[in-house]
């Protein structure tokens, strides 16, 4: 018999229920990715929320214990960040109203040295004729839009200073109502998955929050190296640059050489090479020891990444959203890591991930940096 009348044909049919469902599961996919795309703005702000909730948290919780309301450790909490904020903008404004209204007052007396060449800067009149060169432009209309330019710097400014606000009050509104939230989606989660689900959040917000303090700790180091070593050599206003280090030291990779650029110009401007050479080798070897001591105790305690995997996700970050993603980059990095470990458990069918074990959960309890060694057997006790 020939094998071509034994086989048999099957028409192969497709119900129009499932043409109609696959058309609008696409559709509704491009309409979420527009919408999502639309709003992108703000949903980092409500990302960056999230972090900052999650580093807040263990502050909340330890005014909880203490007898306090969710409500009023919120308020306490927020009322503290404030006040910090406060502080840190009344630190490093205050100097620098100070430098540009004497700057304003020796104007005429500065302009008469460089026209003169004379002064601090008049290398710039010897050599490149600056004055000549100002006085060009403003006589040929360059300079016709430098209020226009004034302007948007303070329209930038006041825009940027919105969204910190707007950001600071979506903080304390994820903060009081997160836990609620979460709650709620958990128990949408079928009865056998809700142990997996919550201990994958509860990974993802001892990972962020963790990574978010520690790299705060670090931060601050960073900053009080830096106004002692300005308070030592005689840099004028060494706790508003100490504070500028700090903050620019949370951005991974670039923050801490932005920070030295900008101490060393104040330092040359001010005291000359050799203070300026000072401050940059002492600064330099602080990132030495940043780099290869704290943030790996950080990084390993908190996020579990190795340095390749974090520098992709920096450079990730910040190729999709600049310095926001760059700060972001890493936290996000670590939630990934959680889900997809515990996905990959689930698809195996173990109960919780093979890295949770007793002695991980024994070693995230101590103190960072102490590492907790697994008991030897002999040969003849039994595993």
């Amino acid at each position: 018999m020939d094998t071509h009348e034994t086989r048999r044909t099957r028409d192969v049919r497709v119900a129009p229920r499932t043409i109609f469902l696959l058309v609008a599961v696409a559709v509704g996919a491009v309409l979420l990715l527009g919408l999502t795309f639309a709003v992108r703005a703000i949903l980092v702000q409500l990302v960056v929320a999230i972090v900052l909730a999650m580093a807040l948290e263990p502050l909340v919780s330890a005014l909880e214990r203490r007898g306090l309301r969710r409500g009023a450790a919120t308020g306490v909490t927020f009322a503290l960040v404030v006040m910090l904020l406060i502080a840190v903008v009344y630190t490093v404004a205050r100097p620098l109203a100070d430098e540009t209204s004497r700057l304003v007052h020796n104007s005429p007396q500065l302009l008469d040295q460089l026209s003169h060449g004379r002064g601090r800067f008049g290398f710039l009149e010897q050599r490149f004729s600056i004055v000549e060169r100002m006085q060009s432009a403003v006589d040929s209309g360059k300079f016709s839009t430098t209020g226009g330019a004034a302007w948007s710097v303070i329209r930038s400014g006041l825009h940027s200073g919105g969204q910190m606000v707007f950001v600071l009050f979506l903080t304390l509104f994820v903060q009081l109502g997160g836990r609620q939230w979460y709650d709620s989606l958990v128990d949408l989660v079928p009865t056998q998955g809700k142990r997996r689900v919550r201990r994958t959040g509860e990974g993802i917000a001892e990972a962020v929050g963790g990574y978010v303090v520690g790299n705060l700790a670090i931060s601050a180091i960073a900053g009080t190296v830096a106004a002692a070593v300005l308070f030592a050599t005689g840099v004028p206003y060494p706790l508003p640059l100490g504070l500028i280090v700090a903050i620019l030291d949370l951005i991974p990779l670039v923050g801490a050489t932005l920070a030295t650029v900008l101490v060393a110009a104040v330092a040359l401007t001010s005291n000359g090479w050799i203070t300026a050479a000072i401050v940059v080798a002492a600064l330099v070897v602080y990132q030495q020891i940043e780099n290869n001591v704290l943030q790996q105790i950080v990084y390993h305690r908190t996020v579990k990444l190795s340095p390749l995997a974090i520098a992709l996700s920096v450079a990730a970050g910040a190729q999709l959203a600049g310095v926001v993603g760059a700060l972001l980059a890493i936290p996000f990095a670590a939630a990934l890591k959680v889900v997809a470990r515990e996905l990959i458990a689930w698809r195996r069918g173990d109960d919780a991930p093979a890295e949770t074990s007793i002695t991980e959960t024994a070693e995230r309890r101590r103190p960072l940096g102490l590492r907790v060694q697994p008991a030897r057997r002999s040969p003849e006790t039994p595993a």
